[in-house]
Order: C-alpha cells, then sequence, then structure tokens
C-alpha cells in the first residue's frame, strides 16, 4: 500500500462516486457520503474538470463525468459502434465523415470534439478537425444538431459565444443561433453551410442515447459543388437512417451508457 498515491486515489473514488449516480451530484453531496473535507473535494473535482474528467452544470453547480471519460469509453463502446457506420458512408460518399461529443465547460461556450472520423481520399478542405480536436458548435453542424437536441442546454453559456465571422454565413448573434438551433430540431438535421470555409458544406445528423437526446452527431462534408452534386437531401436521408441505427444501437446495449 505504500505505494498508493493518495491523491490519485482519492480522484479515482469520487470519479467512482460520481460514476455510481444517475443524476448530477454536488460538493456537499459527495463531502458528506465520502467522508473528505469539501475543500479537498472542491480542488480534487477543479483538477479532474481541468482535465475534462468531470464536467459541471453552471446552473445548478453540480457534477457529471466528463467528456475525456467517454473519449476514452468509446475505444471499448461507442467507438466500435460508431467505426463500421463511419467507414461505411466514407465509402458511400467519398467524403469526409466525423462523429463528435459535445464538450460543456464553466470556463467557455459549448464545443464539440471529434471523436472518429475518415477522411476523403482526396481531402483538399483546409477546415477539417482531426480526432481530439474541439471546434465552437455555433458554426458546425455536429456542434449545432447537439446543441439543438441536448436537454439541458444553458442559455447564459449560449451568450458566451464571440461569434467570429470566418464567412459571410456564419452566425453572428446569439438570436440568430437561437433561431437556428430552433429550425434544427424541426428539421432533424443540420447544415454548415459554407460558415466556416466558403466552398465548404457539411451536413449532420443527431445520434440519441438511452433518454433520447443526442450522445453524439455525425456528418458528411465535402466542398460544395460535390456535395450540392450528390443532393444535400439524399445526404440527409442516408444520414438519418445511419444514426437511426447507431441510436438503435445505443438504446438496446447494456454496455453503452
Amino acid at each position: 500500500m505504500s505505494n498508493i498515491i493518495s491523491s490519485v486515489a482519492r480522484a479515482l473514488d469520487v470519479l467512482l462516486y460520481i460514476n455510481s449516480h444517475k443524476d448530477p451530484v454536488g460538493i456537499s453531496t459527495i463531502s458528506k457520503d465520502m467522508g473528505i473535507y469539501k475543500s479537498t473535494v472542491f480542488r480534487t473535482l477543479a483538477t479532474l474538470e481541468d482535465r475534462h474528467f468531470v464536467q459541471q452544470d453552471p446552473e445548478t453547480g453540480k457534477y457529471t463525468l466528463g467528456v475525456s471519460l467517454f473519449s476514452m469509453a468509446n475505444k471499448i463502446t461507442l467507438y466500435d459502434v460508431f467505426v463500421p457506420f463511419v467507414k461505411e458512408l466514407n465509402l458511400e460518399f467519398k467524403e469526409t465523415v466525423n462523429v463528435s461529443m459535445l464538450d460543456r465547460t464553466t470556463s467557455g461556450p459549448y464545443q464539440s470534439v471529434v471523436v472518429v472520423k475518415e477522411d476523403a481520399v482526396d481531402n483538399v478542405l483546409s477546415v477539417s478537425p482531426q480526432v481530439g480536436s474541439k471546434n465552437d458548435c455555433y458554426c458546425s453542424s455536429v456542434g449545432k444538431s447537439l446543441l439543438a437536441f441536448s436537454s439541458d442546454i444553458s442559455n447564459e453559456t449560449l451568450k458566451k459565444y464571440e461569434f467570429q465571422k470566418y464567412s459571410p454565413n456564419t452566425i453572428s448573434s446569439y438570436e440568430e443561433l437561437v433561431a437556428e438551433l430552433a429550425k434544427v430540431k424541426r428539421d432533424g438535421y443540420s447544415l454548415d453551410n459554407e460558415e466556416q470555409e466558403i466552398g465548404l458544406i457539411c451536413v449532420g445528423v443527431p445520434v440519441f442515447n438511452k433518454k433520447g437526446e443526442a450522445i453524439a452527431a455525425m456528418s458528411v462534408s465535402g466542398p460544395s459543388q460535390r456535395i450540392q452534386h450528390i443532393n444535400i437531401e439524399n445526404v440527409v436521408t442516408r444520414l438519418k437512417q445511419v444514426a437511426s441505427e447507431i441510436t438503435e444501437l445505443v438504446q438496446t446495449s447494456s454496455r453503452i451508457k
């Protein structure tokens, strides 16, 4: 036992405690149930949050597991589910396909994190985020799907975006974003129509968990002419079909949270 690092053990115990609870938990509850000083719990959670192993709800102050743990778990759960579908879509459309998850933070606005990706063979896009990279949700198709179909999105956090104009088509205000998310929710899919880069279109759809909330979003992206030649409606239809199959697997699998 002399080789055990107490602070590491405590952090792991806190993660296991949070994982054992269905609902988010607060510092006082963790402190009381685990017999740890509140100040120690606070510092432990702050460290874990800095590395995205936990995330705090900015409105309730309570904690849930973070995107880093989900990304690690994807290698044996969600990752295994998504990969064959992503490869299939990549071969079918011969365009870039990626799957992203939502990263919630208290220090800034929502971002999407790429967890699975297959590039087009002749990928000529300058905007082509790699696995593990993050992107503001307001200007990406996957980000919009994640925001539109997650029930716990904070308006105050949405207002933290700086709304950088990457192109004339980029959303430039909170009001525009809210209107866009309402449209995404109504249509069941999202678009980045040359918002990050002129000449690039990205089509995205949500993938739902057992609670019917977006656990991830997947997209097909490519040069505008090629995507329009394929027909955006055809891409949407196929993406929705694949997302529905993945959603069914996620909802019926006992291994996937």
